[in-house]
């Protein structure tokens, strides 16, 4: 996972060096019932910064993944971030990234090849989507930027690549070097080379890719190597959750059309009933005092089998003030103005 997460010494391993720590590691794993998978590599990539081994959730049967690894490997450090448990073994960083069955088969393509996920991701951003262990899902924004809709569109891998404009059955040979991969990425008919610059990204992917090398190396190499035809220019995502849909035959624009309904009724009754509102009648109810009535209010309908957003959508602010000073023992409300 880059191969700096730690702040102890580790170096860089040959690719010899690297192939006996691999059956190492795996041979540890497998005489503790563990199961584990290795990510691809390009073919000839020479040296090696860190170790990427995915561990099935499961196979660890609820045992602790730092004291198992503390109690085997014996680390003077382990960083953990997430899913991902870095730590050093003889000089040098292996990266446990524990997956769950779900996501076991995606992960293990978003991270074989280096950076090619994270590529692949940077494409399927603009189009409304997002690709990473868990396959590709769409994330779908409110039109007055708040909430949002997610749902897992494919775990297939190969629709996946095809679906975003890149080559299936070059990705199944396999890639040569860093090269080999970043031609493929240049290559999907959804490319565009300005939406890796660091300048669009924002602050999050901005700081993680700018410590990625291969990143930075892809961008030199882009630079180096600009296409002869006009960039893709990217339409509406609309477009793309209908293209989506017939692709993958799912049924996700109603979905996402109901969802805006939901959406649109919180928001009316977000604006009938609120802490403005209530703090308009009870002045001297603030902050916590304000958040443990509302709470009450609420369980008091739900424990007595009402619904909180039918009972708000189906009351005026009178009805439902009465009722709130009532389960909170306030005093009579003063007139909303």
């Amino acid at each position: 996972m880059g191969g700096n997460a730690l702040s102890v010494p580790v170096r860089r391993y040959s690719a010899v060096e690297y192939s006996k720590l691999l059956f190492q590691i795996n041979k540890i794993l497998n005489s503790l019932d563990i199961k584990n998978a290795i990510p691809l590599s390009y073919s000839d990539k020479e040296t090696y910064g860190d170790l990427d081994v995915l561990i099935h959730a499961d196979s660890l049967k609820k045992r602790n993944i730092r004291e198992l690894i503390e109690m085997t490997f014996h680390p003077h450090q382990i960083h953990h971030n997430e899913h991902i448990y870095s730590f050093d073994y003889k000089e040098f960083q292996i990266d446990f990234i524990i997956m769950n069955p779900e996501n076991w088969t995606t992960a293990y393509h978003y991270y074989s090849y280096n950076d090619l996920g994270n590529l692949i991701g940077r494409i399927s951003y603009q189009m409304g989507f997002r690709y990473g262990h868990y396959g590709l899902k769409l994330v779908y924004r409110h039109p007055d930027g708040g909430r949002k809709f997610e749902q897992i569109i494919s775990k297939d891998i190969y629709k996946i690549l095809d679906f975003l404009g890149f080559d299936v059955e070059k990705y199944k040979q396999g890639f040569v070097n860093l090269t080999d991969i970043f031609d493929y990425v240049i290559k999907s008919k959804y490319y565009n080379p300005h939406i890796f610059d660091y300048e669009v990204l924002n602050h999050q992917n901005r700081t993680r890719n700018k410590k990625r090398v291969n990143y930075t190396k892809f961008l030199d190499y882009i630079k180096e190597h600009p296409i002869n035809i006009l960039s893709y220019v990217y339409g509406d995502k609309d477009m793309y959750v209908k293209w989506a849909e017939e692709y993958f035959g799912i049924n996700i624009v109603n979905q996402i059309e109901e969802w805006k309904k939901v959406v649109e009724l919180d928001k009316q009754i977000a604006d009938k009933f609120n802490g403005d509102i209530i703090m308009q009648a009870y002045p001297n109810l603030k902050g916590k005092a304000l958040g443990d009535a509302i709470t009450k209010f609420k369980k008091h309908i739900e424990k007595n089998g009402g619904d909180y957003k039918t009972t708000i959508a189906n009351n005026n602010v009178e009805i439902l003030l009465a009722g709130f000073s009532m389960i909170n023992n306030l005093e009579s409300p003063e007139r909303i103005k």
